[in-house]
């Protein structure tokens, strides 16, 4: 069989929202047999593997291409987007660190049986471009999104409480642990749930929310409690307490079963005594916030709804 003669080229051409992104980088060759002669409308299979460092003998991430070349002996594809063979370390491409490392990029064609080695060579700084998005946005970032659920981008997953793998979510795990629930607690952890809640910085040695140590475990799935990050609050109001007023027969305290005449004593209220009395303590009243205000089933301000969304 004829050898093929590959001449490679980078495109530079990646995509920004990466985490690397996911969305892999262009790679781009023209295919000649020995005597130089372009292999046009020919199809061809590749391997392609990248190795973390010239020396290593184990590849971080393996893909195969079945592609088709041009008129012109050319064909493209998108190193990310492949078929993963089963010798990678890396579960999903979006897991290669490029920040840590300068990867070295194999290229195989499958020759009847086996693959050749056709070009290796360190990568030039092209896919590094798609480390500056997890710069900007590491994972365990949560934001909220305007779209719908089918609409979420590569590299976010919706903060909904699910179970996820450790291992498919790697960085993801290493940034928020078991903060949110501990999922099977060995293999899986669960994804904060930020169905219809609001957010709340911790308060840490702040003091600007009083009840911070009653916090609890959220959805009761194993996740962190008190002063910490993925604590729940449930809703409550700040206790009103005092006297009210009216038009008693010494404008002291209203006298038992009497009427008031101001805007919250307007209505009898009851006694406190078990024998009638005024008896001790807080005074009962009758009051209906809905004839002042609007009201629902919880305590809120006006608000729009979003998706959450957690960057992995």
């Amino acid at each position: 069989m004829k050898k093929l003669l590959f001449v490679f080229a980078f495109m530079v051409a990646i995509a920004v929202n990466a985490q690397n992104s996911g969305l892999g980088f262009n790679y781009q060759a023209v295919v000649r047999n020995a005597n130089g002669m372009l292999l046009a409308d020919t199809t061809v299979n590749l391997r392609v593997s990248l190795y973390p460092g010239q020396q290593a003998s184990t590849p971080t991430w393996v893909e195969t291409h079945a592609v088709h070349t041009d008129f012109s002996g050319c064909f493209g594809i998108t190193v990310g987007r492949g078929e993963r063979e089963n010798s990678s370390i890396a579960q999903n491409y979006s897991d290669v660190n490029f920040s840590a490392i300068y990867y070295w990029l194999r290229i195989e064609i499958l020759e009847g049986e086996t693959y050749r080695e056709v070009i290796y060579s360190q990568l030039p700084s092209s896919p590094y471009a798609d480390v500056a998005f997890n710069s900007i946005i590491p994972a365990g970032v949560i934001v909220p999104f305007g779209g719908e659920v089918e609409n979420i981008p590569t590299g976010w997953l919706l903060c909904d409480g699910s179970e996820i793998s450790r291992t498919d979510y790697p960085n993801l795990y290493d940034a928020v642990g078991v903060c949110w629930g501990i999922g099977d607690g060995a293999t899986t952890f669960n994804l904060p749930d930020m169905r219809g809640m609001f957010l709340r910085g911790v308060s840490g040695e702040s003091e600007n929310d009083p009840d911070a140590e009653d916090r609890v475990v959220l959805n009761d799935n194993g996740g962190n409690t008190g002063n910490n990050v993925g604590s729940y609050q449930g809703d409550a109001i700040r206790n009103i307490t005092g006297e009210i007023y009216g038009t008693g027969s010494d404008d002291g305290p209203l006298a038992c079963g009497s009427t008031g005449t101001g805007a919250m004593s307007a209505y009898p209220r009851g006694c406190n005594g078990a024998d009638g009395s005024n008896g001790s303590g807080a005074y009962n009243f009758d009051f209906d916030a809905s004839r002042v205000v609007p009201v629902g089933s919880d305590n809120r301000p006006k608000n729009v709804y979003v998706n959450y969304i957690i960057k992995y």
